[in-house]
């Protein structure tokens, strides 16, 4: 099982990236995040913004886990002071038909054939 949390943004103040960064690693360490993309955009379709950054975790269960914690949650507000975008938490191929199924997400099933 995966999950991801996609994080798409422009950088307002470019003098505390360091700082988030040395922030984050301890907690990314203590949830098992991982970080499988940092880097900037150049969409080939639509529109994104400038930079993303990408975590992999073993499940969903986990990747919310680290977003909701109380460390993420304070490093939340100091990103968001330098930052502008938004984030999704999204489920691996192996996840994604229960969370539907759950309910979780505000969507309707795909039509039947």
């Amino acid at each position: 099982m995966s999950a991801y949390v996609i994080f798409n943004y422009k950088i307002m103040d470019r003098s505390q990236i360091d700082e988030l960064t040395k922030r984050a690693l301890p907690i990314d360490e203590q949830y098992g995040a991982e970080v499988i993309i940092g880097s900037p955009v150049k969409a080939v379709e639509g529109q994104a913004l400038p930079n993303m950054v990408v975590y992999k975790f073993d499940s969903f269960a986990q990747a919310e886990h680290w977003y909701y914690s109380d460390e993420q949650q304070a490093l939340t507000v100091f990103r968001q002071g330098m930052t502008q975008g938004w984030v999704a938490i999204v489920p691996g191929v192996d996840e994604t038909d229960d969370l539907v199924a759950s309910g979780y997400f505000d969507c309707e099933s795909a039509p039947s054939k």
